[in-house]
């Protein structure tokens, strides 16, 4: 489908600080902004939000135990031709971490936080993506996915650079460019567009996370000098260049060829079945328009909450070859002749675009003296989950814990406007469904990052079974 030609600037603008203030009169266009998201039952998406250690020990000891034993071998076949399919075996078991990162990012891949850090640093390590930077620049890709000078991780820009998509199955450009990313940090240097997404109080963290990277680098790099091989080179950096096939391989599925600028990710993210052991390595992120319809669904959930919302989404490419059949030609032209074409996708009627929310305060009775006002029933709000409410225009959420037991707070997230209602309530507190940003629920702080600006919260009283909440300015 061909649109009208328009000239395409990636570089990002907006900067870290261009989220809207939650009493900013700009922030009702913000939340009319909403992306797509499936009609599914608030009861049925909690049970698939579910967190679980479990699945992950096995996932992530048994991709340690693969690294290992491939590493072992390629340690014995140094020295032969056997050390080539052995490189290659260990490379794309090595570069696995490439999505492992990601999943710990999000902070769903354990239940157990420290878990999560700890394999998000390790893995971000193995992958060349330092943590803290990409942390942020995976929280703009979420916010703005595909949209031009606003999301620092649009992959294949317009028009279509052939080469270093080639080049990249190696992570040849991509990587060099990651490498230089790092060193610029460590000299407390970073570019313009790592300025643009990653907030001033974040970046003295980056600095020391990227001091450790060249410092370990530069510690294999002296090994290998003393030992006379570049052996040891090839178990640190290099394998996400020999190794790197497989990644481009899965990854350039995600967005390649589709629309750009809409808020529905049906239109810009596909879903693709793979094989078995593909599919573990990638961690399940072929089932990437749901993971982006909602990121806090953990990766080993995806398969069934796909087949749960299947009526209201595209119907996934059954493979690989059936994607980069519609993908090639796709670059082809816009490399070649119409850089604004892109693949239009079957969207079916089905989800909602914007929430729902309950009204309170709006008519006669509701509010009580001075700032108490009716929020809602105490049967309204499971436990251990959220409500969102509207007063005087203005979001707020209502959160029942165990028992009888409710606070409230703003509804909308302090980091990119996100409303709480969609929210996982878990282990008192609330983490943001777009980011995965944490608040502690009864004081307000801001827990985990990318959020670090706390949430206000209100005093709430229960009079027999109705909440009352105390708005007061």
């Amino acid at each position: 489908m061909a649109t009208r030609a328009r000239t395409r600037d990636y570089r990002l603008s907006g900067g870290p600080q261009g989220a809207v203030a939650l009493d900013d009169e700009e922030l009702e266009a913000r939340v009319e902004e909403t992306w797509w998201h499936p009609d599914i039952p608030r009861s049925e998406l909690k049970a698939f939000m579910k967190r679980s250690d479990i699945p992950a020990l096995w996932d992530f000891g048994l991709w340690i135990a693969l690294t290992a034993g491939s590493g072992y071998l390629v340690a014995l076949s140094w020295g032969s031709w056997w050390a080539i399919p052995a490189f290659l075996v260990f490379g794309a078991i090595y570069t696995s971490s490439d999505a492992r990162w990601h999943e710990c990012g999000h902070g769903t891949a354990f239940k157990t936080r420290w878990l999560n850090e700890l394999f998000y640093h390790l893995s971000s390590f193995m992958s060349l993506h330092e943590a803290y930077l990409w942390r942020w620049s995976h929280s703009r890709h979420h916010t703005n996915t595909i949209m031009v000078g606003l999301d620092p991780e649009i992959q294949v820009q317009r028009p279509a650079d052939l080469f270093r998509i080639a080049m990249d199955f190696f992570y040849l450009r991509t990587g060099s460019q990651e490498v230089i990313q790092v060193v610029r940090s460590a000299l407390a240097r970073p570019n313009a567009q790592v300025r643009d997404f990653v907030p001033p109080e974040e970046r003295a963290k980056m600095v020391w996370s990227s001091r450790v990277y060249v410092t370990i680098w530069l510690g294999f790099g002296v090994w290998s000098l003393a030992v006379g091989s570049f052996l040891p080179m090839m178990f640190v950096i290099l394998p996400r260049f020999y190794g790197g096939w497989l990644h481009q391989l899965l990854g350039l599925t995600q967005h390649t060829g589709l629309a750009e600028d809409t808020f529905d990710h049906r239109e810009n993210t596909r879903t693709v079945h793979i094989n078995p052991v593909f599919r573990y390595l990638y961690l399940n992120m072929n089932w990437h328009m749901e993971h982006h319809a909602i990121p806090m669904i953990p990766y080993h959930a995806l398969p069934a909450l796909a087949g749960a919302i299947a009526d209201q989404t595209p119907t996934p490419y059954p493979n690989l070859w059936s994607a980069y059949r519609e993908m090639i030609p796709a670059l082809i032209e816009q490399a070649t002749k119409d850089p604004d074409y892109y693949i239009e996708r079957d969207i079916p009627v089905g989800g909602v675009a914007h929430s729902s929310t309950e009204i309170i305060g709006e008519t006669p009775g509701k509010v009580l003296a001075g700032n108490w006002v009716e929020a809602c029933s105490v049967h309204d709000v499971d436990e251990e989950d959220v409500l969102d409410i509207t007063h005087d225009g203005k979001r707020y959420a209502i959160y029942r814990l165990q028992g009888d037991d409710f606070y409230a707070s703003d509804g909308l997230c302090t980091h990119e406007e996100m409303e709480l209602e969609h929210g996982l309530v878990l282990d008192g507190c609330i983490e943001c469904p777009l980011h995965n940003g944490v608040f502690d629920i009864k004081t307000g702080r801001a827990l985990k990052a990318p959020v670090h600006q706390d949430l206000r919260t209100y005093p709430t009283e229960l009079r027999g079974d109705r909440v009352f909440v105390d708005l007061a300015p």
